[in-house]
């Protein structure tokens, strides 16, 4: 009887992942988790030049004369 290889276990836990409803929510989790991080990323550049100034303007205020 020709026995099984570590792929063939890999297998049927992702088919029994993809059955269950938490492997749904899991991937829905995971699809928001993306789109969020998208928006972070297309939004990061528009932020880049007031945060450099906001940082720059603490550094001064705290910097000892």
């Amino acid at each position: 009887m020709p026995r099984a290889g570590p792929g063939f276990f890999l297998v049927l836990h992702l088919r029994r992942f993809a059955r269950s409803e938490s492997g749904a929510t899991a991937v829905e989790y995971t699809l928001i988790g993306i789109v969020m991080a998208v928006a972070i990323l297309a939004i990061f550049p528009m932020l880049e030049e007031p945060l450099t100034n906001l940082a720059t303007d603490i550094a001064a205020a705290i910097k000892p004369d």
